[in-house]
């Protein structure tokens, strides 16, 4: 009779074999798990199973109805940009015609009231004479607004065609052509140290040039003007360019007006103008692909803003 002593034979090949305890055995046992598993695991492995198989079909059906939605969308989205586009180039090219109509009876009106004048500045009292001179101030009020109307019209049509633009020497230059404005002024400028950014050169010097000359007319009240140009870089990569001033301002609660057609904030009598310019400066950032906006206090100075995208 054999006597089992814990050990257990184990075959290692052809004629030989090897007797190891059972305690060394059950370390490297390996169990057959589905002949552990009770009916109870089994049925909630299927329960389990056949859930997470409705919760993938779930998530299929919501990621076909997001690419659906986005599809949609997306048209819809290039449908309404194609319309707007129209829209806009049918609003430039009524604005040429309705602008370029109007030179015609301006003209009229021009000529005939300096013939008037002319057949009877002697015949008539100071009050007749300060109408015809009122009249033909209007006349030539109108022609300057309807020059910049065609000039706005224009903007649309002009290329862009951007390449490095040295702010400095662009603030120099536009200086100089302002000098005109600064005769017999005291005017303390502030210029900092600018980047070479990348613009239209011609669409950024109007710009700019529209609002150095707003920094000059607003402050021509003050005993001595302050005027800075600077700028900062952002963290988005965008440089943000601005003009501030020491002038006559403007109440923030007619912000959204200023870059408007026609918008103005002063009366023509206190400063000049037929409010375009800055909707003529919104205009030319925004085709640069840069952004526009103001800060004011009544009495106290404004700053213009505008950005332009990293090269």
């Amino acid at each position: 009779m054999a006597i089992n002593n814990g050990l257990k034979p184990i075959r290692l090949g052809i004629g030989k074999m090897l007797t190891l305890p059972h305690s060394i055995l059950q370390r490297f046992r390996v169990h057959d798990r589905r002949k552990e598993v009770g009916p109870e695991t089994r049925d909630a492995l299927q329960t389990s199973n056949a859930s997470l198989r409705v919760e993938i079909a779930d998530s299929k059906l919501e990621r076909d109805q997001i690419r659906l939605t986005n599809d949609d969308l997306e048209r819809r989205v290039a449908e309404r940009t194609a319309e707007l586009t129209n829209a806009l180039k049918e609003l430039d090219a009524f604005t040429y015609s309705v602008a370029h109509d109007l030179r015609a009876p301006l003209r009229h009106i021009d000529g005939f009231i300096d013939l008037l004048h002319k057949r009877i500045v002697f015949q008539c009292d100071d009050e007749s004479r300060r109408y015809m001179y009122v009249i033909a101030d209007a006349a030539k009020g109108m022609g300057v607004l309807i020059d910049n109307l065609l000039a706005f019209s224009k903007m649309s049509r002009m290329e862009i065609k951007k390449e490095p633009v040295r702010l400095n020497e662009l603030v120099d230059e536009i200086r100089r052509e302002l000098e005109g404005d600064m005769v017999n002024r005291q005017i303390q400028w502030s210029v900092g140290e600018l980047p070479v950014v990348s613009a239209d050169p011609l669409t950024l010097r109007l710009a700019m040039t529209n609002l150095i000359h707003n920094a000059l007319k607003f402050t021509r009240t003050r005993e001595t003007a302050k005027i800075e140009v600077g700028s900062r870089e952002e963290a988005s990569g965008e440089t943000t360019v601005f003009v501030r001033d020491n002038g006559v301002g403007f109440d923030m609660k007619y912000v959204d007006k200023l870059f408007g057609v026609f918008q103005r904030l002063h009366r023509t009598e206190e400063f000049e103008g037929t409010g375009i310019g800055l909707a003529n400066v919104r205009r030319h950032i925004h085709r640069m692909g840069g952004r526009t906006w103001a800060e004011g206090v009544v009495d106290g100075g404004a700053t213009f803003y505008f950005t332009l995208p990293k090269s």
